[in-house]
């Protein structure tokens, strides 16, 4: 698993949606909701510089006529549609459409990166911590395993590698405080590889309640409104959402999501985010040396349900077919964007993302969600990590 300086940042879609209170109250009965929405919501869209696009421009710009289509059609079949903020400069947008900058997300770049636009995590969080003289980014260098000494310090065993893989150098840090921030998928293989290499304590909770965020991909083919299709021009930002929440039947987010081909393929894509009522379980196989997910077709049937219901829905209304062509007949439910939990907060950590069984570990990333948490997660995530490391702030200014 590759990570580049900005981690996902560099390659999601840069969608910064604050997810519904009572579903967040839902998910972290034991946080103080209303701290979170008062103030780390709001201090984290300002730090990551969120904003919205300019409704004039959305409606004018042919690269986003698959938002405008994906809206009315949503309308038409009943269903209520939201703006979605982003991370991507709109402005620079503007200015990519009127040939003033280089292109990006005009320019179909996403999912290997932005070269331009997009106020990734190296443009924000990053840079201002670089400007304070107190980080240091070692590129090329990846943890195998962490080592728990007796005097509750830590030693990590790294390698450095070239740009092709091949390694450099062995090296050993020391630390006395550790901070894990790989993402779901590589804190845990982080912590359950190296119980496995050295008998590194993990807590009993440790891979539990992880889930995919509810993701599942669908489409529908040969939709042509009045205008016709979808558009043959598509920007790779998303800016439109449905949002069904609160049908207690049906319950789900949907990104109305490009599709930028370079023709008109008539064809909308949608990424479903559902309910994750059945959690998976991430363990580890120390043979080959790689997790182990328990997660199967049972955890996403409410998920499919759910897509077929908005699919035959909007269908009814707008005419059109499954997109038997794309994923598996159509429904994507092998797809994870968002993988979340296996540290949950409060279970597997302490209220602030201390390790238990650890005096000096702390996770600060996606693996502290429960598996769901209804929109995608990029901003609650960054409001998480804001509220541990002040508490890691003050637990330290008295120690």
């Amino acid at each position: 698993m590759g990570r580049g300086v900005g981690g996902g940042s560099l390659v999601n879609g840069g969608m910064a949606v604050t997810p519904k209170e009572s579903y967040f109250r839902e998910v972290f009965p034991d946080l103080d909701a209303g701290k979170f929405y008062s103030t780390y919501f709001p201090l984290v869209h300002k730090e990551l510089k969120v904003n919205v696009i300019d409704e004039q421009f959305l409606k004018d710009c042919p690269y986003y006529k698959f938002t405008r289509v994906g809206e009315e059609e949503a309308h038409k079949a009943g269903f209520k549609t939201i703006r979605v903020p982003n991370v991507y400069d709109f402005q620079y947008m503007e200015k990519e459409y009127r040939n003033e900058v280089p292109r990006s997300a005009l320019n179909t770049e996403v999912i290997y990166g932005n070269n331009h636009g997009k106020n990734s995590l190296d443009k924000t969080y990053l840079k201002k911590a670089l400007e304070t003289g107190n980080l240091e980014i070692l590129d090329l260098h990846r943890v195998d395993h962490i080592k728990l000494n007796d005097d509750k310090t830590y030693t990590l065993n790294v390698q450095q590698t070239d740009t092709s893989g091949a390694a450099v150098a062995d090296k050993i840090f020391n630390c006395q405080k550790l901070i894990l921030a790989a993402g779901t998928m590589g804190t845990l293989k982080l912590l359950l590889h190296s119980h496995a290499m050295s008998q590194f304590p993990v807590h009993e909770e440790i891979g539990k309640s992880w889930g995919n965020n509810g993701n599942f991909m669908t489409g529908r083919n040969w939709v042509k409104p009045m205008s016709g299709g979808t558009g043959a021009k598509q920007s790779t930002i998303p800016v439109g959402g449905i949002d069904n929440w609160d049908d207690p039947e049906h319950p789900f987010f949907t990104e109305i999501a490009p599709l930028p081909m370079g023709m008109d393929v008539a064809t909308a894509l949608y990424l479903l985010i559902n309910r994750v009522d059945k959690k998976g379980e991430v363990s580890y196989d120390a043979d080959t040396r790689k997790l182990v997910l328990d997660w199967n077709e049972s955890h996403t049937a409410g998920m499919r349900k759910n897509a077929d219901y908005f699919i035959r829905k909007m269908n009814r209304a707008n005419g059109g077919t499954r997109s038997h062509f794309l994923f598996n007949n159509g429904f994507g439910a092998d797809v994870c964007y968002h993988p979340l939990g296996g540290c949950v907060l409060g279970k597997a950590t302490n209220e602030y993302g201390k390790l238990k069984e650890h005096e000096n570990l702390y996770v600060l990333d996606g693996s502290l969600i429960p598996g769901t948490i209804g929109v995608n997660p990029f901003v609650t995530i960054t409001a998480i990590a804001e509220y541990c490391i002040e508490n890691l702030i003050r637990e330290n200014e008295f120690a």
